[in-house]
């Protein structure tokens, strides 16, 4: 039997002690390291902080001035300038600041998609529209929670989430908006614009700079069911000196109509109570359906035949020949709900779809016929509209379309916008970013232009052309 020789005491104590050392020595280096780190995370703490008092105090570097907003009570919306060049100063697009980059969070908001239905904000590319009068590129966005369709007011938050995750908020002052009223959160001050004031500001603007902005439908065939069959129709913009006076409906849940008589001259000539609030009101009182959009959607669905009395139930198939008043021609919204004979069957019964097809066309045709006749006392044939009523409405659109045309007899005809919806939030960011950017940039533009002119001026035919050019460029900007 064999005994383990123990190591002498003295061995024994320098082995404890070594270990001890190599403690100790961990121990400093993983303090020295993780006060390193911290020192680090500090500094760069404090640099940013430094730089965010620093935008805050200085007006060139305000983000915020290339945003504008509109809350409304439906979906929310924004639009972001994307200057050329220059307009954001070299410090702030340094790429060695990560989260606090302008470059990262320019590349975020432009990645953007409307196909990416997950996000929050979508950025509608398809509307995207380049100015070189104000030095740079629009884009829209609008803000939809995907657990609804509906933005409501009181979801701001949600807004406030997208500004703070992203960091926007370090590098943004003031923000102009529209429909949500003051409001202050992160440090940014959000300041409201006049709703009426931003929407015909907005809708100036891309009137006068997007190519094709305007379409109506021509040869709508009114069926009492399903989608309307026509043909949309681009509609060349008028001139300046050829647009002003004309007519803008804006259907929300009620109805406001405006004379439009120049850039920032306006006034409200009539309305009607009867809007989209009544539409949807109304098929709430009536029906089953739970949401607006799901009543639009039932409407395509419906037959207003069901619920109408038309010329053709009181005159017979051939109609009303003397008023030229076809069979079809609807005499009485929901006449046939009252009609009632001596010894009638039972009523039968009239579906959700039919109420909806009914009333949609009852509000269509009572704006339609409201407006034509406020374009006639004021004199003009140019009668746009706008407006929550119209969004993803597009069988409304048709049959604005075809009562505007019959009461007019073809001499008027019902204009819609491209950009519908966000006129609101552009008309915000130019009343914040036109006061200190865009005189600059169409003097610019302008005397880019004289230049290149007077260097041409030794060719005839070049110089002509040039001449021709420059007058309409700047008469074109001269109501920018």
């Amino acid at each position: 039997m064999t005994t383990l020789a123990l190591p002498p005491p003295a061995l024994l104590a320098r082995s404890v002690a070594l270990q001890h050392r190599h403690e100790v020595f961990w121990t400093r280096v993983f303090f020295f390291g993780a006060s390193c780190i911290a020192g680090l995370i500090i500094a760069r703490k404090r640099k940013l902080h430094r730089f965010h008092l620093h935008i805050l105090t200085t007006k060139a570097h305000d983000f915020g001035r290339f945003f504008g907003m509109d809350i409304g009570g439906t979906l929310a919306k924004m639009v972001y300038f994307q200057p050329s060049g220059g307009e954001i100063s070299k410090h702030m697009r340094q790429p060695n600041h990560e989260e606090g980059c302008l470059s990262h969070i320019e590349a975020y908001i432009l990645g953007l998609h409307s196909s990416d239905r997950m996000r929050t904000a979508q950025r509608e590319e398809y509307l995207e529209l380049h100015v070189p009068e104000l030095g740079g590129t629009i884009h829209f966005f609008k803000f939809v929670p995907v657990y609804i369709y509906i933005f409501q007011t009181s979801k701001m938050e949600e807004i406030i989430d997208f500004v703070r995750h992203r960091f926007f908020h370090r590098y943004i002052k003031k923000i102009s908006c529209t429909g949500g009223g003051a409001y202050k959160k992160l440090g940014i001050e959000i300041y409201k614009a006049d709703e009426m004031d931003a929407l015909i500001k907005g809708m100036n603007f891309v009137l006068q700079h997007a190519k094709d902005e305007c379409y109506t439908f021509k040869n709508v065939v009114l069926e009492t069911h399903g989608l309307c069959e026509a043909d949309k129709t681009i509609v060349p913009t008028p001139t300046s000196s050829e647009l002003y006076p004309f007519l803008l409906v804006n259907i929300g849940s009620g109805v406001s109509i405006l004379k439009v008589s120049g850039e920032n001259t306006y006034e409200r000539v009539s309305g009607t109570s009867l809007g989209g609030g009544t539409f949807w009101g109304l098929c709430r009182a009536m029906s089953k359906l739970q949401s607006f959009d799901e009543a639009m959607d039932a409407s395509l669905e419906g037959d207003s035949n069901a619920v109408d009395m038309t010329v053709g139930d009181i005159y017979g198939d051939s109609g009303y020949g003397q008023f030229n008043l076809k069979s079809s021609t609807v005499a009485s919204s929901f006449g046939k709900m009252g009609a009632t004979k001596p010894n009638a069957p039972p009523k039968r019964i009239v579906r959700d779809e039919d109420l909806a097809r009914s009333l949609l066309f009852m509000i269509t045709q009572n704006v339609c016929q409201v407006a034509y006749l406020n374009a006639r006392r004021v004199g003009t044939k140019r009668i746009y509209f706008c407006g929550n009523f119209l969004r993803r409405n597009e069988m409304a659109s048709r049959q604005l379309s075809y009562a505007i045309e019959f009461w007019s007899k073809g001499e008027m005809e019902a204009q819609f916008f491209h950009h519908e919806g966000f006129f609101g939030a552009l008309g915000s960011f130019l009343s914040q970013y036109k006061e200190s950017n865009l005189q600059k940039h169409m003097a610019a533009s302008v005397e880019a232009k004289a230049e290149t002119t007077s260097s041409s001026s030794s060719l005839p035919d070049v110089r002509r052309s040039g001449s021709k050019n420059n007058s309409n460029g700047s008469g074109h900007k001269a109501t920018a």
